[in-house]
């Protein structure tokens, strides 16, 4: 890759496309259910794209790109659905999120938060641990990954040089990868900072599901996917990733001063908290509540942002990647593709007899599964139609089903599946073979481990029968 709107293919990546193309022909020529003619085509494009970013022989942008024109081509879905995600509550979550993070970046905020939370850790493991500890308090202030990305990675990056470890070394790849997938698997358990939780609540209420509120939903999630799943991957870095103990305090010796225009990105920040723990009252969507506030950071008076970071490269790409994610979603749902997919899960419910507990390690296998093939968001459009089915014939609610599939999406295999974590890895310079390497045990763990904990604990709050 060139730069941000080039790449170099070399003959390795000329033929990878070229046995990709061919593969997905070959699907596309398959005879498709009566009822959807089109799912053979839409599963083709998906197939196609999901192996572009799985190898990333072409980077996101390119691949989004390629994406968005197989399915205009092809009509297999309506337009204005298809292209929705350049307005969607999750892409104003992410735009005005990375605006934010710019804002907190600058105004030193960020810096603050994180040095507050990680200095004086003197042990590898405990710098792990702070790592995550402050990446996961950013969780509660800054409403989307990348935006906490922009925040922590270049702070990182300078605190691993200081630290001691080179680029590409297990210490530097362990601070990276904590600040990246570990930021992300937990951010699960707090209900705005993560888009994952957004887009699979906005799917439940689609289907005419219950609204779960903040306070609720915390409830739920943060003892096991937030704090079991921590420690687990504090574990797992610390084991996978082995290093000598930072040769200094890795956030340097420099003051820690909170600034002015600090103090006033704070208070907005403030503002914007309590607008999302108080969404029950309001009902404003967390993404318009994000964009809002990232707006804010641009009145001038404030010292924040400025409007030229409006068009900056980053956050289109960002804000493009995160459309074509939620396009494919759209391409499974109007070819029939994820219907058809649908229909072969529920084959796997018993007539009868089956329990809530059956019922909801079937939903979090299957989507941890599907996501490894569809993403995460193609995950949501196939399985949470799938939900209310699953429901009647295991006596699982609804509102454990969907805990079911968030602990199923938290077990990623493979970094593509999520586009913050792509997003992060390119951001620290840290190989997919490396996240590979800590994801697929942790996945395996997650549905080995934390599924039965978790529904152990919904069991313990009444949710699950």
């Amino acid at each position: 890759m060139s730069g941000a709107f080039g790449t170099k293919l070399t003959a390795r990546k000329v033929g990878l496309i070229a046995l990709f193309a061919a593969i997905a022909v070959a699907i596309a020529l398959q005879t498709p259910p009566a009822n959807a003619p089109k799912a053979m085509i839409g599963l083709a494009i998906v197939a196609f794209t999901v192996a572009l970013w799985a190898t990333t022989v072409l980077p996101a942008l390119h691949s989004g790109a390629l994406f968005f024109a197989l399915a205009l081509a092809t009509a297999v879905a309506p337009t204005i659905p298809l292209l929705s995600g350049f307005w969607s509550n999750a892409a104003a979550l992410v735009f005005g999120g990375l605006v934010i993070g710019g804002a907190a970046e600058r105004s030193g905020l960020g810096r603050f938060v994180a040095r507050g939370l990680m200095g004086g850790l003197a042990t590898y493991p405990r710098l792990i641990t702070g790592i995550l500890v402050g990446s996961g308090a950013l969780s509660f202030l800054v409403p989307t990954t990348m935006g906490r990305l922009a925040i922590t990675i270049p702070i990182l990056i300078a605190a691993a040089k200081e630290a001691g470890y080179a680029p590409g070394s297990r210490g530097y790849n362990g601070m990276i990868l904590t600040a990246v997938a570990g930021n992300y698997l937990t951010s699960y358990a707090v209900l705005p900072s993560n888009l994952t939780n957004i887009i699979a609540l906005g799917a439940l209420e689609g289907l005419g599901g219950p609204t779960i509120q903040y306070g609720y939903y915390l409830l739920m999630c943060l003892p096991v996917l937030g704090i079991v799943k921590g420690v687990l991957f504090v574990a797992a870095i610390c084991l996978l990733f082995r290093a000598p103990p930072p040769q200094i305090a890795a956030v340097g010796d420099s003051p820690n001063i909170l600034g002015a225009p600090a103090r006033r990105l704070a208070m907005l920040l403030a503002v914007t908290v309590l607008l999302w723990v108080t969404d029950f009252i309001h009902h404003i969507k967390p993404g318009w509540i994000a964009l809002a506030a990232g707006l804010f950071c641009l009145v001038p008076a404030l010292g924040l942002a400025r409007v030229e970071e409006l068009v900056d490269v980053n956050k289109f790409t960002s804000v493009f990647s995160l459309a074509a994610v939620l396009g494919v979603a759209t391409v499974l749902t109007a070819s029939g593709a994820g219907a058809m997919i649908a229909a072969g899960l529920t084959t796997f419910v018993p007539p009868s007899g089956a329990s809530p507990d059956h019922g909801f390690m079937l939903i979090a296998i299957a989507a941890s599964a599907i996501a490894a093939c569809a993403t995460i968001v193609g995950s949501i459009a196939i399985v949470t139609p799938t939900l209310p089915g699953i429901e009647a014939a295991t006596g699982l609610p609804i509102t454990a089903g969907l805990i079911a599939e968030l602990v199923g999406l938290q077990s990623v295999f493979f970094a593509f599946e999520a586009v913050p974590m792509m997003v992060g890895l390119m951001m620290g310079k840290v190989a997919t073979s490396a996240a590979t390497r800590l994801l697929i045990p942790l996945a395996i763990t997650g549905l080995l481990i934390i599924a039965p904990l978790q529904i152990g604990w919904l069991k313990l709050l009444g949710v699950m029968p």
